[in-house]
C-alpha cells in the first residue's frame, strides 16, 4: 500500500511541477495547498511508511503515523520552497534608456546623416537596431550609443570620437552674480 501511494505521489509531484500552469484551476487557490505540496506529501508518506514498516518491522498504524509525519514535513518544505521561488527578486526589465552608453557593432554601414544598423546588447541579449550618426561608420566599426530616438532607432558615434570628446575639460560655469 505504501509503495503505491508513494509512486502516485511522485508522479503527481512531477506532473504538477512540469504542467502547473495548465493544471492551475484544479485545486483551490490557497497558499498552503498546492499540487507540488500534495505530491510531495503523498510521496513522502509512501516512502516513510514503507521504510518504517519494512526496515523497522513496525505495525501498519505506526508506519502510517511515520508516513504522515514524513509527508507533513516534506509537504511543508515544498510549500516553503515554492513560496521562496515565487517571491524571489528579479532584475528590472531592460528599457530603451539602458542603451545609452552601450558599445555597438555596425552591421550595416551608417552613412553620415543617414540610417544603418548596429548590433547592441540589451539585457545580455543581442539586439539589431536602426542607427543614425553624424559621421560615416563602416561595417564592423565599433560605436557607442549616445541617444535613443525610439525603441528601435538609436544615435551612435564612433568609439574614437566618443572617447576623444571626453578628454576635453569643459570650462567651469561662471559664478552667479
Amino acid at each position: 500500500m505504501f509503495v503505491v501511494v508513494g509512486a502516485v505521489g511522485a508522479v503527481l509531484l512531477l506532473v504538477f511541477l512540469m504542467f502547473d500552469d495548465l493544471l492551475e484551476g484544479l485545486l483551490p487557490d490557497n497558499d498552503w495547498i498546492s499540487g507540488p505540496a500534495i505530491g510531495a506529501f503523498l510521496a513522502a508518506f509512501g516512502l516513510f511508511g514503507w521504510t518504517a514498516e519494512r526496515a523497522f518491522d513496525t505495525p501498519r498504524p505506526v508506519a502510517a503515523t511515520a508516513g504522515v509525519a514524513g509527508g507533513l514535513a516534506l509537504g511543508w518544505f515544498a510549500v516553503r520552497l515554492s513560496k521562496a521561488l515565487l517571491h524571489s527578486p528579479t532584475d528590472a526589465t531592460p528599457a530603451t534608456r539602458d542603451l545609452i552608453g552601450q558599445t555597438a557593432q555596425v552591421v550595416t554601414p551608417v552613412p553620415a546623416g543617414g540610417v544603418g544598423e548596429v548590433l547592441v546588447r540589451l539585457g545580455g541579449q543581442p539586439v539589431k537596431l536602426a542607427a543614425t550618426a553624424d559621421e560615416h561608420l563602416a561595417r564592423g566599426a565599433e560605436s557607442v550609443v549616445i541617444d535613443t530616438l525610439s525603441p528601435t532607432r538609436v544615435v551612435v558615434q564612433s568609439v574614437s570620437r566618443f572617447w576623444a570628446g571626453t578628454d576635453e575639460h569643459p570650462e567651469p560655469d561662471p559664478p552667479n552674480a
